[in-house]
């Protein structure tokens, strides 16, 4: 068990007023989830089907949101910029659930992809308590489809993150 500190900035004090009841509502349907791996299967749904629905051509996500040819509602985003804010959405849904402790593997992978340092922390804290439990991250990790997946779209966020780092990086490995 790896306990999980109270992260310094709430995404939810820091996140436009407009989007928190948005932010709210995904912890929310995660929480209703009986057990992590539950619970996983929903965090990792919720976030790429918001990754499918940003990947449309702005048009089409007007159109579905009711907006119609409102010009106020042209906000320029897309996938990239959707992709930027992921680990923001996943910290969000973790402070929604003020979770004490990890202490199951689809847990901790999930724990790993927050924007939160403590949550990554706690995270890595606890798999490396055991070899048993670094082990189990690893095997959920190559074999779910969906967490790959989400993987995948994350990796654009970390190499732009680390790129800002620039020369100062040093050489640790990559979580």
């Amino acid at each position: 068990m790896a306990t999980i500190a109270t992260p310094a900035r709430s995404v939810f004090e820091t996140s436009p007023e407009k989007l928190r009841p948005f932010l709210h509502s995904l912890a929310g349907r995660v929480s209703g989830g009986a057990n992590w791996m539950v619970r996983k299967k929903t965090v990792c749904d919720l976030l790429l089907g918001l990754d499918a629905f940003f990947a449309l051509p702005a048009e089409e996500r007007r159109a579905l949101m009711g907006a119609g040819d409102d010009v106020s509602s042209q906000d320029g985003t897309g996938p990239e910029d959707f992709r930027n804010v992921l680990p923001l959405y996943v910290g969000a849904i973790l402070e929604g659930l003020k979770e004490e402790a990890v202490t199951q593997p689809e847990q901790a992978a999930i724990y790993m992809l927050s924007i939160h340092p403590e949550h990554q922390m706690a995270a890595e804290e606890w798999m490396l308590a055991d070899p048993r439990n670094g082990k189990a991250v690893r095997r959920m990790m190559r074999s779910d489809r969906r967490y790959r997946q989400l993987m995948e779209r994350m990796a654009d966020h970390w190499k732009k993150t680390r790129a800002g780092q620039g020369s100062s990086e040093t050489a640790s490995s990559p979580r």
